[in-house]
């Protein structure tokens, strides 16, 4: 258990991911062309980032034909114990 929660931690220590989260909170699904419009990164480094936060648990990728569609994973995150709204709105004011 405490290695997921190190790697959950760990994954949110990247700005850009960290902002990620945050923009996925706003609403229950985006698509990955939503997230490259917000987000001025290359499609392959948000790939990458989005990876890693898929990879630590952070959040849900759901496929509809070609489109991809993120999601937080709420129901790991509070298995695990983490608020992640609350943990965002900490970081805000940092």
């Amino acid at each position: 258990m405490s290695e997921s929660i190190i790697k959950i931690f760990k994954s949110l220590s990247y700005p850009i991911r960290f902002e990620i989260i945050k923009f996925l909170l706003k609403k229950r699904e985006w698509s990955c062309q939503e997230l490259s419009k917000k987000f001025s990164l290359s499609q392959p480094a948000l790939s990458h980032h989005l990876g890693k936060l898929i990879e630590a648990k952070i959040i849900n990728l759901h496929k509809n034909g070609t489109e991809n569609y993120y999601s937080i994973n709420n129901q790991y995150l509070n298995k695990m114990g983490i608020d992640i709204t609350k943990i965002i709105e900490k970081g805000k004011n940092i």
